[in-house]
């Protein structure tokens, strides 16, 4: 991809660029946190299948997806 010579486009192509990774460290985050919680529970429990871990983290998943899909909708 080449890079914009006019100082507005420069400016829409940062700016763009910096929403969109932003929006994929907060995917990362809700994911990651998810997974956590889940391993977190199932060890607190002591269940022998990973109930909580199974479900919070594919949760977590879909929350993101409904997050990042809300964001970039309202642009």
């Amino acid at each position: 991809m080449s890079t914009p010579t006019d100082p507005k486009q420069e400016k829409r192509f940062t700016s763009n660029y910096a929403k969109y990774s932003g929006i994929a460290f907060q995917m990362l985050g809700t994911i990651g946190l998810g997974v956590y919680a889940g391993l977190k529970l199932d060890e607190w429990l002591a269940y022998k299948f990973p109930l909580f871990t199974l479900v919070l983290s594919l949760g977590s998943v879909g929350a993101s997806l409904y997050l990042m899909i809300v964001q970039v909708k309202s642009e």
